[in-house]
């Protein structure tokens, strides 16, 4: 979980390729893999022998689940709502869980809060632990377990050209954005000055800036300036899909596919420099499988 992803310069611009962070495997990746790795990790510690996810079938989270439950040699229990089991494996997610060995169980309602209640039930059996929905800390999580969740992807930012000025930053859930906030304020680039977040969903910065203040920090380290910038919902709703690619960067279709074809569509963006001073940060993308 602690090795470096590469920053690769293409067409002027730096990637930075959380997406190859990877399960070979399954083709799960990113961010919120490595988040899963380190939620799931602790639970397993901490004597949980089952791991339980309840999300939209859409949502990667149950194939992350079901996949680093069975690299822990855990099980995994996958709720999914207003469908059958038969019919939620058409889903490329659920057809991931289940292909690594989890267990599917349905409830007649899809809604987000009736999935995660039936969790919760499930989780009252000894032994089993609920992955939070998003991958992210309970609510009743201590401040300690708090920052070593933020600062499971804070060092991602040690590998950052010092030539970049300008950070490019989606921010959706902003679990992500909280550890490279984060980690800016131990190693950032020398010529930095500006961070971009690109809001794909309901506005979280207030959150993500709650947040980091709780832990002591500020949402960037002095002498920078964060400029946010909300595609949600006059650009493209979250839901929506804008599949992408940049010299042969597949990008995730609900998240940085979207922020690529509003900067396509945006060619004068003072902040998208084609000259090395410009770093992209993907967060993940596709399974692919």
């Amino acid at each position: 979980m602690t090795d470096l992803t590469p920053v690769e310069l293409r067409q002027g611009i730096w990637f930075k390729r959380e997406d190859l962070y990877r399960n070979l495997v399954y083709g799960v990746n990113g961010a919120k893999y490595r988040a899963c790795q380190h939620l799931i990790s602790r639970a397993e510690a901490a004597g949980a022998h089952t791991v339980v996810s309840a999300a939209s079938v859409l949502s990667p989270q149950s194939a992350m689940a079901a996949v680093v439950a069975q690299e822990l040699a855990m099980e995994c229990l996958v709720i999914v709502g207003g469908t059958v089991p038969e019919k939620a494996i058409r889903h490329r997610s659920i057809a991931l869980a289940a292909t690594a060995g989890a267990r599917l169980e349905s409830i007649a309602v899809g809604y987000n809060p009736a999935l995660q209640a039936a969790a919760l039930r499930a989780a009252e059996r000894p032994g089993v632990w609920r992955l939070p929905y998003g991958i992210t800390t309970p609510p009743d999580a201590t401040l300690r377990d708090v920052e070593a969740f933020v600062r499971v992807g804070a060092p991602q930012t040690a590998n950052l050209p010092d030539e970049v000025e300008w950070l490019v930053l989606p921010l959706g859930s902003g679990n992500t954005a909280c550890g490279v906030l984060y980690g800016l304020h131990d190693a950032r680039p020398a010529r930095l000055r500006e961070v971009i977040t690109l809001g794909i969903g309901p506005d979280r910065l207030p959150w993500v800036e709650a947040r980091l203040n709780v832990l002591g920090r500020s949402l960037v380290p002095p002498g920078v300036v964060l400029n946010h910038i909300p595609l949600h919902p006059m650009w493209a709703t979250y839901g929506d899909r804008m599949p992408e690619t940049w010299d042969g960067i597949v990008l995730h279709p609900t998240y940085e596919g979207k922020i690529i074809r509003f900067i396509k569509a945006n060619p004068s963006l003072r902040w998208w420099q084609a000259d090395g001073t410009t770093a992209f940060w993907i967060v993940g993308g596709p399974i692919d499988g």
